[in-house]
């Protein structure tokens, strides 16, 4: 998001929750969207390794986090050392739907944003339809 006045994704994610509407919803999901890097803990070491999949409430999931710090913090969290916390992967905004469809068709279910702090979810296989509803294209 580019103005300073702008919600943050946590005040967004709390209103989102509260409301329990699609308008929240689609405000949350819309400053996701508009994150210039999506950020996941490491799986199998740099450069060559993954995103972690974890299993969330009985879900494989897809873990991404907003920041760098939330994704070392969560892999601390969860018994990683510091050095493997420290392997964060930071994924462009125009790679992001491509990684997400390639994890859908290997079985991952959800993606939860910010696990640990934030918590909020969508199916991995729906983002794509989800970004097309709330970024339609424009027509020239």
């Amino acid at each position: 998001m580019s103005t300073d006045d702008a919600p943050t994704i946590d005040e967004l994610s709390n209103r989102a929750r509260a409301a329990g509407d699609v308008s929240a919803q689609s405000d949350l999901w819309r400053a996701m969207f508009a994150l210039d890097e999506w950020y996941f803990m490491a799986s199998g070491g740099l450069p060559d390794g993954g995103p972690v999949v974890g299993i969330v409430d009985g879900v494989p999931s897809l873990l991404a986090f907003t920041t760098a710090g939330r994704a070392r913090a969560c892999g601390l969290a969860n018994g990683k050392t510091e050095e493997d916390a420290n392997q964060v992967l930071s994924v462009p905004r125009e790679h992001f739907l491509d990684m997400c469809d390639q994890l859908a068709h290997q079985g991952v279910e959800r993606l939860v944003v910010d696990q640990g702090t934030l918590g909020f979810f969508a199916p991995l296989d729906q983002l794509r339809a989800m970004h097309g509803f709330i970024n339609p294209p424009t027509e020239d």
